[in-house]
Protein backbone atom coordinates (compact mmCIF):
# COMPACT_ATOMS: atom_id res chain seq x y z
CA UNK A 1 0.00 0.00 0.00
CA UNK A 2 1.22 3.45 -0.81
CA UNK A 3 1.39 6.82 1.81
CA UNK A 4 -0.40 7.99 -1.17
CA UNK A 5 -3.30 4.94 -1.10
CA UNK A 6 -3.35 5.20 3.15
CA UNK A 7 -4.31 8.97 2.65
CA UNK A 8 -7.10 8.34 0.43
CA UNK A 9 -8.51 6.22 2.91
CA UNK A 10 -8.49 8.47 5.77
CA UNK A 11 -9.71 11.01 3.36
CA UNK A 12 -12.96 8.69 2.13
CA UNK A 13 -13.77 8.59 5.70
CA UNK A 14 -13.62 11.67 6.19
CA UNK A 15 -15.91 13.06 2.82
CA UNK A 16 -18.83 12.34 2.79
CA UNK A 17 -19.79 12.20 -0.93
CA UNK A 18 -16.80 10.36 -1.93
CA UNK A 19 -17.50 7.38 0.44
CA UNK A 20 -20.70 7.36 -0.89
CA UNK A 21 -19.44 6.74 -4.21
CA UNK A 22 -17.13 4.06 -2.86
CA UNK A 23 -19.81 2.73 -1.16
CA UNK A 24 -22.00 2.56 -4.88
CA UNK A 25 -19.05 1.30 -6.03
CA UNK A 26 -18.44 -1.72 -3.55
CA UNK A 27 -22.55 -2.30 -3.75
CA UNK A 28 -21.87 -2.91 -7.56
CA UNK A 29 -19.16 -5.08 -7.49
CA UNK A 30 -21.07 -7.07 -4.66
CA UNK A 31 -23.57 -7.72 -7.40
CA UNK A 32 -21.07 -8.80 -10.05
CA UNK A 33 -19.81 -11.54 -7.71
CA UNK A 34 -22.67 -13.03 -7.32
CA UNK A 35 -23.07 -13.79 -10.79
CA UNK A 36 -19.08 -14.53 -11.02
CA UNK A 37 -17.77 -15.68 -7.80
CA UNK A 38 -14.61 -16.63 -8.54
CA UNK A 39 -13.50 -13.77 -11.03
CA UNK A 40 -10.20 -13.04 -9.84
CA UNK A 41 -10.55 -8.88 -11.40
CA UNK A 42 -14.05 -8.37 -9.78
CA UNK A 43 -12.88 -9.99 -6.10
CA UNK A 44 -9.73 -7.20 -6.67
CA UNK A 45 -11.84 -4.54 -7.64
CA UNK A 46 -14.56 -5.54 -4.44
CA UNK A 47 -11.29 -5.81 -1.95
CA UNK A 48 -10.21 -2.30 -2.80
CA UNK A 49 -13.50 -0.72 -2.46
CA UNK A 50 -14.41 -2.51 0.90
CA UNK A 51 -10.63 -1.35 2.27
CA UNK A 52 -11.46 2.02 0.92
CA UNK A 53 -14.97 2.16 2.74
CA UNK A 54 -13.60 0.54 5.99
CA UNK A 55 -15.46 -2.55 5.73
CA UNK A 56 -12.59 -4.62 7.26
CA UNK A 57 -14.42 -8.14 7.48
CA UNK A 58 -15.78 -8.12 3.90
CA UNK A 59 -12.30 -7.11 2.90
CA UNK A 60 -11.15 -10.43 4.26
CA UNK A 61 -13.75 -12.11 2.81
CA UNK A 62 -12.74 -11.20 -0.24
CA UNK A 63 -9.10 -11.73 0.55
CA UNK A 64 -9.49 -15.34 1.55
CA UNK A 65 -11.82 -16.14 -0.70
CA UNK A 66 -8.92 -15.05 -3.57
CA UNK A 67 -6.22 -16.77 -1.56
CA UNK A 68 -8.56 -19.87 -1.55
CA UNK A 69 -8.67 -20.13 -5.50
CA UNK A 70 -4.92 -19.49 -5.80
CA UNK A 71 -5.20 -16.87 -7.84
CA UNK A 72 -2.02 -14.54 -8.36
CA UNK A 73 -1.07 -15.82 -4.74
CA UNK A 74 1.73 -13.39 -4.96
CA UNK A 75 0.10 -10.24 -5.89
CA UNK A 76 -2.87 -11.36 -3.13
CA UNK A 77 -0.24 -11.69 -0.39
CA UNK A 78 0.90 -8.13 -1.23
CA UNK A 79 -2.97 -6.97 -0.60
CA UNK A 80 -2.90 -9.07 3.18
CA UNK A 81 -0.45 -6.70 3.65
CA UNK A 82 -2.42 -3.74 2.47
CA UNK A 83 -5.44 -5.24 4.55
CA UNK A 84 -3.26 -5.08 7.53
CA UNK A 85 -1.69 -1.72 6.86
CA UNK A 86 -5.21 -0.19 6.26
CA UNK A 87 -6.09 -1.11 9.54
CA UNK A 88 -2.52 0.14 10.86
CA UNK A 89 -1.75 -2.76 12.07
CA UNK A 90 1.72 -2.92 11.64
CA UNK A 91 2.88 -6.38 13.33
CA UNK A 92 0.59 -8.41 11.37
CA UNK A 93 1.63 -6.41 7.88
CA UNK A 94 5.18 -6.58 8.91
CA UNK A 95 4.78 -10.62 8.98
CA UNK A 96 3.33 -10.97 6.16
CA UNK A 97 5.44 -8.96 3.84
CA UNK A 98 8.86 -9.76 5.29
CA UNK A 99 7.80 -13.63 4.46
CA UNK A 100 7.83 -12.42 0.91
CA UNK A 101 11.46 -10.50 0.94
CA UNK A 102 13.16 -13.72 -0.30
CA UNK A 103 10.68 -14.63 -3.03
CA UNK A 104 12.57 -16.85 -6.08
CA UNK A 105 12.75 -14.98 -9.78
CA UNK A 106 9.80 -11.97 -8.06
CA UNK A 107 7.92 -10.37 -11.48
CA UNK A 108 8.38 -6.59 -12.86
CA UNK A 109 7.51 -4.48 -9.64
CA UNK A 110 7.12 -6.67 -6.87
CA UNK A 111 10.23 -5.82 -5.03
CA UNK A 112 9.31 -2.29 -5.60
CA UNK A 113 6.14 -2.46 -3.75
CA UNK A 114 6.97 -4.88 -1.51
CA UNK A 115 10.40 -2.41 -0.18
CA UNK A 116 8.16 0.42 -0.51
CA UNK A 117 5.39 -0.94 1.83
CA UNK A 118 8.12 -2.26 4.31
CA UNK A 119 9.60 0.62 4.63
CA UNK A 120 6.39 2.48 5.10
CA UNK A 121 5.67 0.58 8.39
CA UNK A 122 9.39 1.73 9.54
CA UNK A 123 8.11 4.86 9.05
CA UNK A 124 4.77 4.86 10.64
CA UNK A 125 6.71 3.42 14.03
CA UNK A 126 9.33 6.15 13.74
CA UNK A 127 12.00 4.67 12.57
CA UNK A 128 12.85 6.82 10.17
CA UNK A 129 16.37 6.00 10.04
CA UNK A 130 15.51 1.90 9.19
CA UNK A 131 13.49 3.54 6.64
CA UNK A 132 16.23 5.49 5.24
CA UNK A 133 18.22 2.27 5.37
CA UNK A 134 15.77 -0.03 3.29
CA UNK A 135 15.04 2.55 0.87
CA UNK A 136 18.88 3.74 0.28
CA UNK A 137 19.61 0.22 -1.30
CA UNK A 138 17.31 1.01 -4.16
CA UNK A 139 16.96 4.70 -4.44
CA UNK A 140 20.63 5.34 -4.40
CA UNK A 141 21.90 2.33 -5.99
CA UNK A 142 23.89 2.82 -9.37
CA UNK A 143 21.59 1.08 -11.69
CA UNK A 144 18.30 2.97 -9.99
CA UNK A 145 19.81 6.32 -10.87
CA UNK A 146 20.92 5.40 -14.03
CA UNK A 147 17.33 4.75 -14.70
CA UNK A 148 15.99 7.62 -13.12
CA UNK A 149 17.84 9.81 -14.87
CA UNK A 150 17.60 8.21 -18.42
CA UNK A 151 14.10 8.32 -18.21
CA UNK A 152 11.57 10.28 -20.73
CA UNK A 153 11.45 14.03 -20.12
CA UNK A 154 7.68 14.46 -18.93
CA UNK A 155 7.18 10.89 -18.97
CA UNK A 156 5.88 9.87 -15.34
CA UNK A 157 7.42 7.05 -13.73
CA UNK A 158 5.91 3.47 -12.77
CA UNK A 159 3.38 3.89 -9.80
CA UNK A 160 5.54 1.52 -7.54
CA UNK A 161 8.59 3.85 -9.01
CA UNK A 162 6.88 7.41 -7.56
CA UNK A 163 6.17 6.06 -4.31
CA UNK A 164 9.12 4.69 -3.75
CA UNK A 165 10.58 8.29 -4.60
CA UNK A 166 8.49 9.95 -2.43
CA UNK A 167 8.51 7.79 0.65
CA UNK A 168 11.90 7.99 0.32
CA UNK A 169 12.14 11.96 0.15
CA UNK A 170 9.62 11.51 3.47
CA UNK A 171 11.69 9.06 4.92
CA UNK A 172 14.72 11.22 4.45
CA UNK A 173 12.84 14.43 5.94
CA UNK A 174 11.66 12.91 8.91
CA UNK A 175 14.95 11.65 9.35
CA UNK A 176 16.49 15.08 9.51
CA UNK A 177 18.72 14.69 6.69
CA UNK A 178 17.70 18.03 4.29
CA UNK A 179 20.94 18.40 2.61
CA UNK A 180 20.90 14.45 1.61
CA UNK A 181 17.38 14.52 0.10
CA UNK A 182 18.08 17.89 -1.93
CA UNK A 183 21.09 16.09 -3.31
CA UNK A 184 18.95 13.64 -4.41
CA UNK A 185 16.30 15.30 -5.93
CA UNK A 186 18.43 18.29 -7.22
CA UNK A 187 20.22 15.71 -8.90
CA UNK A 188 17.31 14.49 -11.06
CA UNK A 189 15.67 17.88 -12.17
CA UNK A 190 18.84 19.13 -13.19
CA UNK A 191 18.70 15.85 -15.65
CA UNK A 192 15.10 16.56 -15.88
CA UNK A 193 13.77 13.51 -14.50
CA UNK A 194 11.87 14.60 -11.11
CA UNK A 195 8.72 13.82 -11.71
CA UNK A 196 6.45 16.32 -10.61
CA UNK A 197 4.92 14.57 -7.86
CA UNK A 198 7.86 13.43 -6.35
CA UNK A 199 9.11 17.37 -6.78
CA UNK A 200 5.77 18.15 -4.60
CA UNK A 201 6.94 16.24 -1.82
CA UNK A 202 10.70 17.94 -2.16
CA UNK A 203 9.04 21.18 -2.28
CA UNK A 204 8.23 21.45 1.55
CA UNK A 205 11.97 20.04 2.22
CA UNK A 206 12.94 22.99 0.46
CA UNK A 207 10.95 25.20 2.57
CA UNK A 208 13.42 23.52 5.41
CA UNK A 209 16.59 24.07 3.82
CA UNK A 210 15.73 27.88 3.09
CA UNK A 211 15.60 26.79 -0.15
CA UNK A 212 12.57 29.13 -0.64
CA UNK A 213 13.06 29.57 -4.93
CA UNK A 214 13.43 25.85 -5.57
CA UNK A 215 10.26 25.44 -2.59
CA UNK A 216 8.40 27.83 -5.06
CA UNK A 217 9.52 25.95 -8.35
CA UNK A 218 8.82 22.47 -7.66
CA UNK A 219 5.22 23.09 -5.30
CA UNK A 220 4.36 24.81 -9.02
CA UNK A 221 5.32 21.72 -11.23
CA UNK A 222 3.59 19.39 -8.64
CA UNK A 223 0.15 21.29 -8.19
CA UNK A 224 0.34 22.31 -12.56
CA UNK A 225 0.35 18.42 -13.50
CA UNK A 226 -1.46 15.26 -13.11
CA UNK A 227 -4.71 15.09 -10.87
CA UNK A 228 -5.51 17.08 -8.29
CA UNK A 229 -6.25 14.49 -6.11
CA UNK A 230 -2.66 13.12 -6.25
CA UNK A 231 -1.01 15.94 -5.42
CA UNK A 232 1.17 15.84 -2.87
CA UNK A 233 0.28 17.72 0.27
CA UNK A 234 3.54 18.95 1.33
CA UNK A 235 3.18 20.89 -2.07
CA UNK A 236 0.25 22.84 -0.99
CA UNK A 237 1.76 22.62 2.39
CA UNK A 238 5.17 24.85 0.92
CA UNK A 239 2.81 26.68 -0.82
CA UNK A 240 1.14 27.75 2.30
CA UNK A 241 3.84 28.40 4.22
CA UNK A 242 5.24 30.91 1.38
CA UNK A 243 2.09 32.84 1.35
CA UNK A 244 2.31 33.10 5.14
CA UNK A 245 6.43 34.93 4.75
CA UNK A 246 4.93 37.27 2.23
CA UNK A 247 2.06 37.79 4.94
CA UNK A 248 -1.22 36.26 2.77
CA UNK A 249 -3.50 34.85 4.95
CA UNK A 250 -5.60 34.57 2.43
CA UNK A 251 -3.59 32.69 -0.07
CA UNK A 252 -1.79 30.73 3.06
CA UNK A 253 -5.51 29.53 4.48
CA UNK A 254 -6.32 28.16 0.70
CA UNK A 255 -3.56 26.40 0.78
CA UNK A 256 -3.56 24.92 4.33
CA UNK A 257 -6.86 23.85 3.95
CA UNK A 258 -6.04 21.96 0.46
CA UNK A 259 -3.29 19.87 2.54
CA UNK A 260 -5.45 19.08 5.15
CA UNK A 261 -8.01 18.06 2.70
CA UNK A 262 -5.70 15.43 2.03
CA UNK A 263 -4.63 14.55 5.23
CA UNK A 264 -6.76 15.53 8.04
CA UNK A 265 -4.70 14.69 11.10
CA UNK A 266 -1.57 16.12 9.67
CA UNK A 267 0.06 18.14 12.59
CA UNK A 268 1.80 20.41 10.57
CA UNK A 269 -0.97 21.37 8.48
CA UNK A 270 -2.89 22.23 10.97
CA UNK A 271 -0.10 24.60 12.70
CA UNK A 272 0.48 26.11 9.06
CA UNK A 273 -3.44 26.65 9.53
CA UNK A 274 -2.98 28.29 12.43
CA UNK A 275 -0.55 30.89 11.64
CA UNK A 276 -2.63 31.43 8.61
CA UNK A 277 -5.81 32.20 10.96
CA UNK A 278 -3.32 34.00 13.50
CA UNK A 279 -1.99 36.43 10.42
CA UNK A 280 -5.66 37.09 9.82
CA UNK A 281 -6.62 37.90 13.09
CA UNK A 282 -9.16 34.84 13.35
CA UNK A 283 -7.83 34.36 17.47
CA UNK A 284 -10.29 31.68 18.46
CA UNK A 285 -9.84 29.65 14.99
CA UNK A 286 -6.03 29.83 15.52
CA UNK A 287 -6.11 28.84 18.90
CA UNK A 288 -8.26 25.83 18.00
CA UNK A 289 -5.66 25.03 15.23
CA UNK A 290 -2.60 25.07 16.85
CA UNK A 291 -4.10 23.10 20.03
CA UNK A 292 -4.91 20.38 17.23
CA UNK A 293 -1.28 20.40 15.30
CA UNK A 294 0.27 19.81 19.54
CA UNK A 295 -2.12 16.90 20.39
CA UNK A 296 0.44 15.10 17.19
CA UNK A 297 3.85 17.19 17.48
CA UNK A 298 4.03 18.54 21.03
CA UNK A 299 7.94 18.78 20.16
CA UNK A 300 7.41 21.33 17.67
CA UNK A 301 8.91 24.65 18.88
CA UNK A 302 7.50 26.79 16.15
CA UNK A 303 3.76 25.68 16.86
CA UNK A 304 4.35 26.37 20.62
CA UNK A 305 5.13 30.23 19.87
CA UNK A 306 2.08 30.49 17.11
CA UNK A 307 -0.07 29.19 20.45
CA UNK A 308 1.87 31.53 22.68
CA UNK A 309 1.74 34.52 20.03
CA UNK A 310 -2.20 33.76 19.67
CA UNK A 311 -2.85 33.30 23.81
CA UNK A 312 -0.55 37.08 24.01
CA UNK A 313 -3.45 38.59 21.40
CA UNK A 314 -6.37 36.98 23.43
CA UNK A 315 -4.78 38.68 26.28
CA UNK A 316 -4.26 35.53 27.78
CA UNK A 317 -0.81 36.39 29.30
CA UNK A 318 -0.53 33.77 31.63
CA UNK A 319 -1.59 31.12 29.11
CA UNK A 320 1.15 32.47 26.54
CA UNK A 321 3.81 32.34 29.46
CA UNK A 322 3.40 28.52 29.78
CA UNK A 323 3.68 28.15 25.77
CA UNK A 324 7.01 30.15 25.88
CA UNK A 325 7.88 27.96 28.75
CA UNK A 326 6.74 25.02 26.76
CA UNK A 327 9.16 26.01 23.67
CA UNK A 328 11.93 26.43 26.33
CA UNK A 329 11.89 23.39 27.39
CA UNK A 330 12.70 21.29 23.96
CA UNK A 331 15.46 24.28 23.38
CA UNK A 332 16.89 26.39 26.01
CA UNK A 333 18.69 27.74 23.66
CA UNK A 334 16.16 29.16 21.03
CA UNK A 335 16.63 33.19 21.29
CA UNK A 336 13.24 33.23 19.77
CA UNK A 337 11.84 31.55 22.65
CA UNK A 338 13.01 33.45 25.54
CA UNK A 339 11.94 36.70 23.61
CA UNK A 340 8.84 35.88 23.63
CA UNK A 341 8.51 35.10 27.06
CA UNK A 342 10.02 38.41 27.51
CA UNK A 343 6.87 39.64 25.93
CA UNK A 344 4.78 37.67 27.56
CA UNK A 345 6.66 38.97 31.62
CA UNK A 346 7.12 42.48 30.63
CA UNK A 347 3.07 42.84 29.75
CA UNK A 348 2.51 41.04 33.17
CA UNK A 349 4.38 44.22 34.47
CA UNK A 350 7.47 41.59 35.75
CA UNK A 351 10.12 43.71 34.40
CA UNK A 352 13.05 41.74 36.18
CA UNK A 353 11.82 38.66 34.70
CA UNK A 354 11.12 40.07 31.48
CA UNK A 355 14.79 42.04 31.59
CA UNK A 356 16.29 38.53 32.02
CA UNK A 357 15.13 36.69 29.74
CA UNK A 358 15.12 39.82 26.98
CA UNK A 359 19.12 39.65 28.14
CA UNK A 360 19.30 35.79 27.35
CA UNK A 361 17.87 36.16 23.87
CA UNK A 362 20.17 39.52 22.95
CA UNK A 363 22.72 36.91 23.71
CA UNK A 364 21.83 34.21 21.97
CA UNK A 365 21.14 36.07 18.84
CA UNK A 366 21.20 39.59 18.82
CA UNK A 367 18.72 39.95 15.83
CA UNK A 368 15.97 38.36 17.31
CA UNK A 369 13.01 40.32 16.79
CA UNK A 370 11.18 39.34 19.68
CA UNK A 371 13.90 40.09 22.58
CA UNK A 372 14.00 43.74 20.18
CA UNK A 373 10.20 44.18 20.95
CA UNK A 374 10.25 42.94 24.89
CA UNK A 375 13.27 45.74 25.35
CA UNK A 376 10.37 48.28 23.60
CA UNK A 377 7.98 47.03 26.22
CA UNK A 378 10.07 47.57 29.27
CA UNK A 379 11.52 50.92 27.74
CA UNK A 380 8.21 52.41 27.83
CA UNK A 381 8.50 52.79 24.23
CA UNK A 382 5.58 50.75 23.15
CA UNK A 383 2.31 50.47 25.02
CA UNK A 384 -0.60 49.71 23.29
CA UNK A 385 -1.84 46.40 22.63
CA UNK A 386 -2.99 46.43 19.53
CA UNK A 387 0.89 47.23 18.55
CA UNK A 388 1.89 43.60 20.56
CA UNK A 389 -0.79 41.96 18.23
CA UNK A 390 0.63 43.90 14.80
CA UNK A 391 3.85 42.81 15.98
CA UNK A 392 2.50 38.95 16.73
CA UNK A 393 1.85 38.93 13.09
CA UNK A 394 4.64 40.60 11.88
CA UNK A 395 6.82 37.56 13.11
CA UNK A 396 4.74 34.99 11.60
CA UNK A 397 6.22 34.27 8.12
CA UNK A 398 9.81 33.80 9.92
CA UNK A 399 8.04 31.03 11.98
CA UNK A 400 6.44 29.55 9.71
CA UNK A 401 9.27 28.71 7.00
CA UNK A 402 11.65 28.23 10.16
CA UNK A 403 12.89 24.48 9.85
CA UNK A 404 10.55 21.74 10.81
CA UNK A 405 11.64 18.21 9.63
CA UNK A 406 10.80 15.52 11.65
CA UNK A 407 7.63 17.34 12.76
CA UNK A 408 4.70 16.27 10.77
CA UNK A 409 2.51 14.36 12.82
Amino acid sequence: MTEASTANVDASIQSDSRLATVRQRMQRMAGYLQQDPDNNELLIASFEASLACGEWEKAKAHLRHAQGLGADTLDWLLREGDFWLAQQRYDEAQAVLEALVATPNPPDGFLDVLTHNLAFVDLRRGASGLSVQRLARVLESPVQRGVLSSSAKGEPPPVASRALQQLWLRALHQDAQLGRAMEWALDLDRSGSLDPQVAGVGSLIAIDASEFGTAQRWADLSLKNGDPAEHPPEASLACASLALARQDAEAAGRFADAALQRQPGDGRAWSTRGFAWLLAGELEQAFQAFNKALSVMGQHVGTWHGLAWTQISQGDLIGAEQSFQSALRLDRNFAESHGGLAVALAMQSRQREASEHAEIAARLDRTNASGRYAQALLSGEVKDLSDVQRFARRVLGGIATRPQSGSRG
